[in-house]
């Protein structure tokens, strides 16, 4: 992928509401995993080094290691979770830390009692806190920061249902009745004021499957025999004209950051293509 088509995705997903960060940061990975459930060895070698968001990482020193077990489930810490700890030597109630206890590493939270004693805790009802005590060797090596999980696979009949129900939603779109089809453009026909706004028109036929994908032509000899003598009948290269930033998108991803009209004007291509899919699906 070039950086470039990277670029792209990014500002996607950011008009969408999401929050991209590039892994470009590399950072140790140990091999053993740590329990949250009992304890086991961390071990000294590093496996592999692997790429983390810099926004993710204030916190230096750190490293990423593998959860294991269900103690911290209620924190949201899954077995085979990446946990990324951040070294450090200052603990507050609540945090949930890395410690290494009689030379085994656990992943609990940290708080102190009314006496002042600082205890592990589980998040998990079926695991018991224990005090941390003069007797035990124990070191706190640091606080988990963030978390990394594996996407999970979905079955693949679930995604078989999935499609097959959403073909019938579209044979069913696809079945819109040519009255209605009529009807809809002559109800729109009087609140269009100039041809390229039957663009808004086309783009809710062409989202129901209508119109079949990008056929101008089609759509503008649809109109024609409906509207013969409307003074702003469409034409293909008009149409063109409007498919490009989020307008080549499905209505409803149309942004007015990303179209090629702004303000009352995106505001009506919006309001006409809305209105079309009303008449189109009542």
């Amino acid at each position: 992928m070039s950086e470039q088509e990277l670029k792209e995705i990014f500002k996607e997903l950011e008009e969408q509401g999401f929050e991209p960060m590039l892994c470009d940061t590399p950072i140790p990975c140990f091999d053993n995993e740590v329990m949250c459930g009992s304890a086991a060895d961390i071990g000294d070698i590093v496996k592999k080094i692997g790429l983390m968001p810099a926004e993710l990482l204030a916190w230096e020193p750190g490293f990423v290691m593998k959860a294991r077990g269900d103690s911290m489930k209620d924190a949201d810490i899954l077995e085979g979770d990446l946990v990324r700890i951040e070294v450090t030597n200052q603990f507050h109630d609540g945090d949930i830390v890395l410690a290494r206890i009689d030379g085994e590493y656990i992943l609990k939270s940290y708080c102190e009692d009314d006496d002042g004693t600082p205890w592990l805790v589980p998040q998990n009802e079926n695991y018991d806190a224990f005090p941390l005590t003069e007797q035990q060797d124990v070191w706190l090596i640091g606080v988990a920061r963030g978390i990394m999980r594996q996407a999970p696979r979905i079955n693949y009949r679930s995604c078989k249902k999935l499609i097959n129900k959403a073909k019938e939603k579209r044979q069913e779109a696809a079945e819109i009745p040519q009255l209605r089809v009529s009807q809809t453009i002559r109800e729109i026909a009087p609140t269009i004021t100039i041809a390229r706004q039957w663009y808004a028109v086309f783009r809710k036929m062409m989202d129901l499957e209508v119109v079949k994908r990008w056929d101008y032509d089609a759509f503008c000899m649809m109109v024609k025999e409906e509207l013969p003598n409307n003074k702003h009948l469409p034409t293909r290269l008009e149409l063109q004209r409007m498919a490009v930033g989020s307008f080549a998108k499905s209505v409803v991803f149309w942004s007015e950051n990303d179209a090629p009209v702004k303000g009352k004007r995106f505001e009506t291509y919006k309001m006409l293509a809305i209105k079309t899919g009303e008449l189109l699906e009542k």
